[in-house]
């Protein structure tokens, strides 16, 4: 698979002061299925992420077996899998994978420059004169820690019997298509074709690395991805005054779960997405907490329940974020 490979892009977290409007009502309202799992839950026991006692910030899921339970094997959870599913108790389960993309420019990016200096007005642009971090690119680093995670992948596989994922799901953003790229080409060998979602992409708004490229350009980057139903040419979510808000941003990983449940009968699937969007798919699948560093990645054993019509929630008192008051008097020179 030959895909474009750009040059860089930076992630940082700003500080963000609060706004009373959510934008995107209308997108809510798009969102209404039947159908759907109103209920999730993660099956404990196989994986030590689900464990209290287990450090998020110690773990290495490249040295830690994926995590996989010293006394269990990938039979034990792919039989676990199965046995769930041939009881006709109304309950779906799926294996998911859920990847954070490799080390961005963005990620990196505002180091270099003073926290206020990088909030108000650093962060907006598109890059310097040495880089760009509008929609960011892995950097070096972010190509070797997916490589080894690719590696990781490979070793499961082969070595120890894991479930390759049926079905895969990506962000839009680059740097989650590269990471789709660097973890999978090697081993798939153009066998599978990812399918690009809009509800997987991080937090967005102000910021210029959360802004995605047209559908024209992403389809040029990745010729060979697919991507979903209505996915649109411009990024209509995107807005250049308002931070998307983390109810907005678990409601998203909602409907991205209930789409998938609802279209897709694979029982094991990877989703390569951002570190703020895999903490509200755990949250949402009532996973405890467990951050993922820079081309990370967690394992979870799903339950889907109580399936009817989801209702999104109302959204309209939860606060979008602005920029600090204190950046309406800010210049950079």
């Amino acid at each position: 698979m030959l895909y474009q490979l750009l040059v860089g892009v930076f992630l940082v977290v700003k500080v963000i002061s609060i706004s009373l409007s959510v934008p995107n009502q209308n997108f809510l309202q798009l969102r209404n299925l039947k159908d759907v799992p109103t209920k999730y839950d993660v099956v404990k026991g196989l994986f030590v992420q689900t464990d209290d006692d287990t450090d998020a910030l110690k773990f290495d899921i490249n040295e830690d077996n994926f995590g996989l339970k010293k006394d269990k094997s990938w039979d034990d959870v792919l039989d676990k899998l199965k046995d769930l599913n041939d009881n006709d108790d109304g309950e779906v389960y799926k294996l998911f994978f859920l990847a954070r993309h490799g080390e961005g420019y963005h990620n990196i990016a505002g180091d270099g420059y003073p926290e206020k200096n990088w909030t108000c007005y650093w962060s907006i642009q598109d890059g310097n004169s040495t880089m760009e971090w509008y929609d960011a690119l892995l950097t070096d680093n972010g190509h070797d820690q997916i490589n080894t995670l690719s590696d990781s992948w490979k070793s499961q596989l082969y070595t120890n019997n894991a479930p390759l994922p049926q079905s895969f799901y990506v962000s839009p953003m680059r740097r989650c298509l590269q990471t789709y790229n660097y973890t999978w080409s090697s081993i798939l060998n153009d066998t599978k074709i990812p399918l690009i979602k809009e509800f997987a992409r991080e937090t967005y708004g102000i910021d210029s690395q959360s802004r995605r490229h047209n559908k024209t350009y992403i389809e040029d980057f990745v010729p060979f991805y697919k991507f979903e139903d209505g996915f649109t040419q411009q990024d209509e979510l995107w807005e250049a005054d308002k931070n998307e808000s983390s109810e907005h941003r678990d409601y998203r990983a909602t409907v991205l779960f209930n789409d998938i449940f609802s279209s897709d009968s694979s029982d094991v699937i990877s989703i390569t997405s951002h570190s703020g969007t895999v903490s509200s798919m755990l949250k949402v699948l009532n996973h405890r907490k467990f951050s993922l560093k820079t081309g990370q990645m967690i394992p979870v054993l799903v339950k889907a329940s109580d399936f009817g019509t989801y209702t999104p929630p109302d959204l309209s008192d939860k606060d979008w974020a602005t920029l600090p008051k204190e950046c309406d008097s800010f210049s950079e020179f």
